[in-house]
């Protein structure tokens, strides 16, 4: 599975599949919001809101070991932190992609546990 380790996921919550049932509900319900504002920081040419909101959705995805979903979100914070606004709308969209398909295998994953 590419898309996050669930063994490795289940590790970090030592092997409590409730609580990673509730983290991972709430990482989903939360998703739209944390894109949203990091389109927001892209539409407004904002470098720092985009470090910061994409290093929140970062950390948010780091329970999971989503390496794909992870390494995107970290892009993006790094693009904020340097200033490089004409590389973000590039990256948000492979950041959008990443997470579709993270937020597609957490759901298989809930409704097996």
């Amino acid at each position: 599975m590419d898309t996050f380790d669930l063994s490795k996921a289940l590790e970090i919550v030592d092997g409590d599949k409730d609580l990673f049932q509730e983290i991972a509900k709430m990482l989903l319900e939360n998703l739209p919001h944390d894109l949203e504002r990091i389109r927001d920081a892209i539409t407004n040419n904002d470098a720092h809101m985009l470090e910061r909101a994409a290093h929140s959705l970062k950390g948010a995805i780091g329970n999971f070991s989503a390496k794909l979903s992870f390494e995107a979100a970290n892009r993006l914070e790094k693009l904020g932190k340097e200033n490089k606004m004409a590389e973000a709308q590039e990256a948000f969209k492979e950041l959008e992609n990443e997470i579709a398909a993270l937020e597609v295998e957490l759901n298989r994953v809930l409704m097996e546990i």
